[in-house]
């Protein structure tokens, strides 16, 4: 671009320069504007006798000019949803509201859109669950695409993160022989062969033992952090839970980290509020606009931007399990939870509030509430490990020191019946095995709060639940 026209972008907005910045600018033209070309998708157009006024959307961003034109150069198929280029100049706008305008002299139209059949009427708001029904089309919506832009800005501010503080990003295998969570909540992986030259040969096993679509990278991660300090995954996860509820998915996506070298459970609280406060503070900020906009369509309160400001400003609540149980008892009407009982959705909801939505550290559970890989602690009844529940969402994030002790290690496999299956993991304690513990945190989930988000589903593109997995 050169020096003449850059000195002249100064003179609009910022938001309109950025969105200049994303059209094919021609040349220099006079005084009043640049010669152009605008790309996108028609999101509204209002029709007058002399004039047109169309509203343009690309998918990057909110639209930074409209486009004016006359009626005559507008073919029938120049519609809301069509895909066009409009071929013109930017002109300072007589409007209030806006500092440029489009002026286009010519409309090319890619693609037409039926709008007898298009699911999504201009200027309508549509549920949710309407715009569920049509998972390929939604990305056109001013809702989706706000969505997605927001879950792309967190991703990026995921990966900075850990970056920034020496962790090294590592690619867990999808398809896992584990079940790390003991849960039995698996994906099994079939094959489907035919053989061709003789129907009743068998044919092999494509693997020779059991496989699944993973839950979780911890023991991968676990493996790699005996060889490199710090590192982390970012990656899907799958699990085969015939759960209905709003903050539920088969297919999801998890941020996981793993530690060597320490041997409290406070340098994984502090690696996990790290985590959130950067997370949220990155995504409030560069993503403002869309933000906002996602509150407004759902409704959302203001008690949700307190627990976001809450979030990123106060130090998170520790309180171990013991002491949680007791409060819950105190400010729960359901029936009174005994040592040993976990807490339920609704429990975990009430606490945070309790505590005045402030996320909260749960820690030192009974040993039978954690997995086999939680270390046991001096009072040989609880485990140090914790959970981190927030507010509107209940458990975000899980932890755990892990056991570390070849012989306490080895006394749980063997009572799990897992010895054979995870004799690899446990020969991680005979060569050189360090104190190390880690956290696994749902991407989603956390979205679904910082979005005001009723279900958990329309966080993510392409959801999959159980009945569910369209295209």
């Amino acid at each position: 671009m050169s020096a003449s026209i850059s000195k002249n972008m100064k003179m609009f907005c910022v938001s309109c320069q950025r969105f200049l910045q994303r059209c094919n600018v021609r040349r220099f033209s006079d005084g009043r504007g640049y010669e152009s070309t605008m790309k996108g998708w028609i999101r509204h157009m209002r029709k007058q006798k002399h004039v047109n006024f169309i509203q343009l959307n690309d998918g990057t961003g909110k639209p930074a000019a409209q486009i004016v034109t006359s009626p005559e150069i507008c073919s029938k198929d120049v519609t809301e949803g069509s895909c066009i280029t409009a071929y013109g100049k930017y002109q300072e706008s007589i409007a209030q509201e806006q500092s440029v305008e489009f002026l286009a002299e010519e409309i090319k139209v890619h693609g037409p859109c039926n709008m007898q059949k298009y699911p999504f009427q201009p200027r309508k708001i549509h549920s949710h669950e309407h715009l569920r029904q049509f998972l390929h089309l939604r990305p056109k919506t001013a809702l989706t695409s706000a969505v997605l832009r927001i879950r792309n800005t967190a991703t990026m501010a995921v990966h900075k993160y850990f970056q920034e503080n020496g962790y090294i990003f590592i690619h867990t295998p999808i398809l896992s022989s584990n079940d790390c969570e003991g849960a039995g909540q698996l994906f099994t992986v079939k094959v489907s062969e035919k053989n061709d030259d003789d129907e009743k040969k068998p044919i092999p096993e494509f693997f020779t033992s059991p496989v699944f679509l993973t839950v979780s990278g911890q023991l991968h991660l676990e493996a790699i952090a005996s060889g490199i300090s710090k590192v982390y995954t970012f990656s899907p996860a799958f699990r085969a839970e015939r759960s209905q509820t709003s903050n539920h998915l088969a297919e999801f996506y998890m941020i996981e980290a793993e530690l060597s070298f320490t041997e409290s459970l406070e340098d994984i609280m502090q690696v996990m509020e790290g985590l959130i406060k950067s997370l949220t503070r990155e995504v409030m900020e560069t993503s403002a606009d869309d933000i906002r906009f996602v509150h407004r369509r759902n409704s959302a309160s203001s008690d949700l931007l307190t627990a976001i400001d809450d979030m990123i400003e106060k130090e998170f609540i520790r309180l171990p399990y013991v002491e949680a149980l007791s409060i819950v008892n105190q400010i729960c009407e359901s029936p009174e939870l005994k040592w040993g009982d976990d807490l339920q959705r609704a429990h975990e909801k009430a606490l945070v509030k309790h505590c005045g939505n402030v996320p909260v550290f749960v820690t030192d559970y009974p040993e039978e509430l954690k997995p086999f890989y939680a270390r046991l602690n001096e009072d040989h009844k609880t485990v140090a490990g914790l959970d981190l529940l927030i507010p509107g969402v209940g458990e975000l994030c899980g932890g755990t020191l892990r056991e570390e002790r070849y012989d306490l290690l080895h006394q749980r496999l063997k009572s799990k019946n897992l010895l054979s299956t995870l004799s690899w993991y446990l020969e991680l304690r005979e060569f050189g095995s360090c104190p190390h513990g880690g956290f696994g945190m749902g991407f989603d989930r956390y979205l679904q709060f910082l979005l005001g988000m009723p279900s958990i589903k329309d966080v993510t593109a392409f959801p999959r639940w159980t009945g569910r997995c369209q295209l």
